[in-house]
């Protein structure tokens, strides 16, 4: 669509050879941009808001495929653990395509290392966000990582789990119409920027950072695309019985689906506890004073997500964000950090292109300068510092403090950027240029004689 439009607006000439002006001129733009009367040809604040909150939407909260919870957790948890989820998605996207990328790295290594048995990179995401649970008649035990599946099977009489690409799409909340559907939202606003660009019509700075939301949103997706969405539970696996011997099933499982005013009782009952107990970043935060694991917790997540630390121990469920450590190889590794560092300082630079926007003030106008080349900067001496320790390991061992220091320094620059990149939009808001309120006219993009 992006480029069709770009073709259209290259050939707006007629096929004749004649000079015909467009439908709508840029002049007559410029004319009527002192005022937005005509109701059909105008949007109101509200229009351009909901457009661009529904995008981010579907960036931060859709777009993102979690692992699959433990068969013991109610709904307000795992709705906690989501909502986390999209506000890492808001404040760092960058690694969420890192977390991806992970993923799927594993994901493709999996399916190559059990070829034999059939298995699909769908089967390896299946994997990796914990689909195999081990079982004892119907009590579960713990959640099978994927270097601890052999002597498992479905039935308990195989070698390894075997079960079919469809029935694990079966049980994903989303399908290909689906995806394609949010795909296709995120790439119509994109296209409906570059045509008021094409038609010099000022963009916002909230349409300008979502678009910088939904181009990450499409790699995400893309390397998502195998991943089930919003499974909620996982397959029954059984060790592979040594006998022939009767095995006691014990009770019918616990489901725990008690009812939604029930759980949002007992949730808001363990809330005091839960604030007091502090956020849970991983175990080497364990035993950590109260404030600084909150202060922490922003700054916490991309250690998780890069560093590859454990995370808070569940044996029903794998980690947040399973898995902790890269695909082996240091050149592969090295290749995703390169990867995710150059999503990182696209993303700045969709950010920076609204360098000479129309702000309220100046001092709104050198804050988004700032922020802007903070985010597109501080990605490359941070993947070189990574990079760094992966090819000389021994160098985190000589200058532990000063590495640690430099790491911090580098993420809490990157989140102050990334904050007043959010908050920022909003207040430019409430002073837009009237041509802010015009719509496009696609008409002046088809080809035409008169």
């Amino acid at each position: 669509m992006i480029v069709v439009l770009a073709i259209l607006a290259a050939t707006r000439a007629s096929p004749l050879g004649q000079s015909s002006p467009p439908l709508v001129s840029l002049d007559q733009f410029r004319t009527r941009a002192l005022s937005c009367d005509d109701p059909n040809g105008c949007r109101s604040l509200w229009n351009i808001i909901w457009s661009c909150a529904v995008t981010i939407f579907l960036c931060a909260w859709v777009s993102v495929h979690p692992n699959i919870p433990s068969p013991d957790e109610r709904w307000p948890r795992v709705a906690v653990r989501r909502v986390g989820l999209m506000l890492a998605a808001l404040f760092v996207p960058e690694m969420m395509i890192g977390w991806a990328l992970k993923q799927r790295l594993a994901a493709v290594e999996l399916a190559e290392r059990h070829k034999g048995e059939g298995w699909t990179t769908t089967h390896g995401f299946f994997a990796i966000m914990g689909g195999f649970m081990e079982y004892e008649g119907n009590r579960s035990i713990r959640v099978l990582l994927p270097e601890q599946l052999e002597s498992y099977s479905l039935t308990g009489n195989g070698d390894f789990p075997r079960i079919a690409k469809e029935e694990i799409e079966d049980r994903s909340k989303g399908d290909f119409i689906s995806k394609s559907l949010v795909i296709l939202q995120s790439g119509w606003f994109v296209t409906q920027i570059i045509a008021r660009a094409l038609q010099d019509l000022p963009i916002t700075e909230l349409e300008l950072v979502t678009v910088a939301f939904a181009t990450l949103n499409f790699v995400m997706y893309l390397l998502w695309w195998d991943k089930p969405l919003n499974v909620q539970r996982g397959v029954r696996v059984y060790k592979k019985r040594e006998t022939e011997e009767v095995i006691d099933d014990g009770d019918v499982e616990s489901t725990n689906s008690v009812g939604f005013f029930v759980a949002l009782r007992d949730a808001l009952y363990e809330l005091p506890a839960a604030i007091l107990r502090g956020p849970q970043l991983g175990t080497g935060f364990v035993g950590d004073p109260w404030i600084y694991r909150v202060l922490v917790w922003p700054v916490g997540i991309p250690f998780l997500i890069v560093g590859g630390y454990d995370m808070y121990e569940d044996l029903k469920r794998v980690d947040t964000f399973y898995p902790q450590h890269w695909v082996s190889g240091t050149r592969k590794r090295i290749l995703a950090g390169c990867i995710v560092a150059a999503v990182a300082v696209t993303f700045g630079g969709i950010h920076c292109s609204g360098w000479s926007f129309a702000f309220p003030s100046n001092t709104e106008r050198v804050l988004w300068r700032v922020a802007s080349v903070s985010i597109v900067a501080i990605p490359i001496p941070y993947t070189l510092l990574v990079v760094l320790l992966l090819a000389q390991p021994g160098i985190k061992d000589s200058l532990p403090g000063m590495l640690g220091i430099l790491h911090m320094i580098l993420i809490f620059a990157y989140m102050l950027g990334r904050l007043a990149l959010l908050v920022l939009p909003f207040l430019c808001l409430r002073s837009l240029p009237p041509a802010a309120y015009h719509v496009v006219h696609w008409a002046t993009f088809i080809p035409h004689v008169l």
